[in-house]
């Protein structure tokens, strides 16, 4: 193919060689810029894309085992105990509180503030370690709660 070319190349006049020179480089610049750095770039930028995102899963991950590590310890005694000892700190009487299980207790109130038993439920979770698998609420007449809490010991 060279031999065929040397001598059309041979004709053509020096200004001609230049242009077709110059008009060469340049396709090759432009094949080279869409064949091997564009892809290159895109390629990149989905890396970076991918390590953003794996590092803001790792903050959460981290963050959630924090949040484990930092959780209450179950307590050692009665859930009954417990929850007794809480109630009367808060002030409140109860209408019923009995054993439900191992390490699980019924709680209903007939009167509290809801403000108030959603600051119990959750104190009694982020403090003492138990968790609250039910609460059950319905406004009395006076605009008090009457409430039904069934809480265990948080594994």
């Amino acid at each position: 193919m060279m031999a065929s070319l040397s001598p059309w190349w041979n004709q053509r006049s020096g200004r001609e060689q230049l242009l077709i020179a110059v008009a060469a480089a340049l396709l090759a610049a432009l094949m080279a810029w869409l064949l091997i750095l564009r892809p290159l770039a895109s390629a990149r930028a989905a890396a970076l894309d991918d390590a953003r995102a794996a590092q803001a899963q790792l903050a959460q991950a981290r963050a959630l085992a924090a949040a484990i590590k930092a959780r209450p310890v179950a307590p050692a005694g009665p859930v009954l105990d417990l929850v007794g000892r809480r109630l009367a700190e808060a002030g409140l009487t109860t209408t019923r509180l009995e054993a439900q299980g191992p390490g699980q207790a019924m709680v209903e109130i007939a009167a509290v503030n809801g403000r108030l038993l959603i600051g119990l439920a959750a104190a009694l979770e982020q403090r003492d370690g138990l968790v609250v698998d039910e609460l059950e609420a319905s406004r009395n007449a006076d605009q008090s709660v009457r409430a039904r809490l069934l809480i265990r010991k948080g594994s």
